[in-house]
């Protein structure tokens, strides 16, 4: 009885069963293609099993860095750190490369840095400086400014962002864009200021 309906059914609006046999066929290809992708991408894992950037500030300096009577901060700060990239089949482009730094959590500084490469299981160092003056918002700020200077060490963040690139084979994709944020504890303008520690980086895509 079913089946003598559908035929009818077919028979009085052919139309109508050709659209339900193309949307069925098209969602069979669809489905086919995402497992089909699915899978692809498991075995492009499997074989090259991409690890995270790592960085580290490997070392910091600071030659000025003094706040005025009107909250005006005078800085100069140079940066030593390296990029690595632990990948063993995956290279990175770097693009729109910039550097900042940030003062309780105010920035300060910028630098634009230049484009790079890096190969596989490569590191790169970085050298972004930072040199001017700029007023910083609130007494707050002030405050931590100033113990801060008594206690002879500065806490700043250095962040790098970066436009990502993938080197697979001979083919180059769009990746994410990167941010790494390094919290530091600089010594203060001092020659017998405690030596700076080296220190790791947060990374995030």
């Amino acid at each position: 009885m079913g089946s003598a309906s559908r035929a009818v059914s077919c028979l009085c609006c052919p139309c109508k069963c050709l659209a339900c046999g193309l949307f069925s066929c098209l969602c069979s290809i669809l489905i086919s293609l995402l497992v089909t992708l699915g899978v692809l991408a498991l075995i492009l894992y499997l074989i090259f099993r991409p690890h995270m950037i790592a960085a580290t500030v490997d070392s910091a300096a600071l030659t000025q860095f003094t706040l005025s009577t009107n909250s005006a901060l005078a800085y100069n700060l140079a940066v030593d750190l390296t990029v690595r990239n632990p990948n063993k089949r995956v290279g990175l482009y770097y693009d729109n490369v910039e550097s900042l730094a940030l003062f309780d959590a105010q920035r300060f500084g910028y630098a634009p840095l230049d484009a790079f490469y890096q190969p596989t299981e490569a590191s790169t160092k970085l050298s972004p400086s930072f040199k001017g003056q700029q007023p910083l918002d609130g007494d707050i700020t002030a405050a931590n400014f100033r113990s801060q200077n008594t206690a002879g060490q500065f806490d700043i963040e250095v962040k790098l962002n970066a436009k990502i690139r993938v080197k697979v084979w001979a083919f180059k994709v769009p990746g994410p864009k990167v941010k790494i944020s390094c919290p530091i504890t600089v010594p203060a303008p001092n020659p017998n200021a405690p030596a700076f520690q080296p220190t790791d980086c947060k990374v995030w895509f």
